[in-house]
């Protein structure tokens, strides 16, 4: 009985306008998230977004994060080792010839590109001037020779477009570690003493593919890369943590089940779609409902000329145009029997 009762808190009522009440119970605090912001200057700021941009992003359904992070768990072997953990994290680091180069000299005259390398960066990324000049090779199919400090590139052209363009690739060039990674950190777990990596980019694809990561816990908080890895049930389960992780952050108390239905109303078309008009307002069926939201006459006029007909089911609608609207005491709809319906006799007045 007791159990029932419990589970009865959490039951909805027939007519309950849940959307509206998502709506507001998310876009109340968000206000909250403004004014404190201004309470917050000067504090340093976080590796990641948060606050209200964060919560933008998420809504908007925006495919890339301004800040991506993956967040790379060790195997059980390995996660109290901070050697190993190490070792892991240099693995991953993603190191580009531009982190490495102090300088880069371009002899035009000669065709021949020299870059002297910064020998305590190719120390602390665990990178030779062998490794580097191999990469050249093999990436840029190029000929290179190493001298010294640096490693020369012969270029076979005098052409300063093309020795320039080479240049540019050269300092784009990934020397080690997975694309898109970005540069990572080694950080403590205090409950459980396990080392675990933190990451500044989202490729969580190719960081599971390096030896010693966890793939069971190893995550990211770009929403996209999840789906795109493993699929829309796993994209709508990180939108929700997501939003949730950044109310908690402002210490804003929202019910999960508010967060849930936004998630997914965002991912039951099978793709994340933001809640705009590029998206789930965007596309509703009621032309009413699309012009009230943005761009109301480009609706109405799209509408007129392809003879739309709006069916005046949903909220938004009956709202502009004063009817009532189908939620609560308006969803009820009263139903009576032809015969029953002849049996009620028409009520007469005194006078007559």
């Amino acid at each position: 009985m007791a159990k029932d009762k419990e589970v009865s808190k959490y039951l909805v009522e027939y007519g309950e306008p849940v959307g509206i009440i998502a709506a507001q119970s998310v876009g109340e605090p968000g206000t909250q998230m403004i004014l404190r912001s201004f309470h917050l200057a000067g504090i340093e700021s976080t590796i990641s977004t948060s606050g209200l941009p964060r919560i933008i992003e998420l809504v908007d359904a925006k495919k890339k994060p301004s800040t991506p992070i993956t967040y790379i768990y060790l195997d059980e072997k390995i996660g109290k080792n901070f050697d190993r953990a190490t070792e892991v994290l240099k693995s991953i680091n993603e190191v580009r010839m531009g982190s490495i180069a102090k300088r880069v000299l371009e002899n035009f005259t000669k065709g021949k590109i020299k870059v002297v390398l910064d020998k305590q960066e190719l120390e602390s990324e665990g990178v030779t001037i062998k490794h580097v000049a191999g990469k050249i090779d093999k990436a840029l199919n190029l000929d290179s020779v190493v001298e010294d400090n640096g490693i020369v590139i012969s270029m076979h052209t005098r052409n300063l477009k093309e020795i320039r363009a080479a240049t540019i690739n050269l300092m784009k060039m990934l020397v080690s570690g997975v694309d898109g990674a970005g540069k990572g950190t080694i950080r403590r777990d205090d409950k459980t003493g396990e080392f675990y990596l933190v990451s500044a980019g989202s490729n969580i694809e190719g960081i599971m593919q390096v030896e010693g990561v966890d793939r069971t816990r190893t995550t990211t908080n770009d929403v996209f890369a999840i789906y795109r890895l493993f699929g829309i049930e796993a994209a709508r389960n990180s939108l929700a943590l997501e939003l949730k992780k950044t109310l908690k952050e402002q210490k804003i108390s929202v019910d999960e089940r508010h967060l849930n239905l936004i998630a997914d109303a965002m991912t039951a078309s099978g793709t994340i779609k933001g809640v705009g008009r590029h998206g789930l307002s965007g596309e509703k069926k009621s032309v009413f409902a699309r012009a009230a939201y943005e761009e109301t006459l480009k609706h109405l006029i799209h509408a007129a000329a392809f003879g739309e007909v709006d069916s005046m089911r949903g909220v938004t609608e009956n709202i502009l145009v004063g009817k009532q609207i189908p939620i609560g005491t308006g969803a009820v709809r009263l139903a009576i029997k032809k015969e029953d319906m002849a049996k009620i006799k028409p009520q007469t007045s005194k006078k007559d």
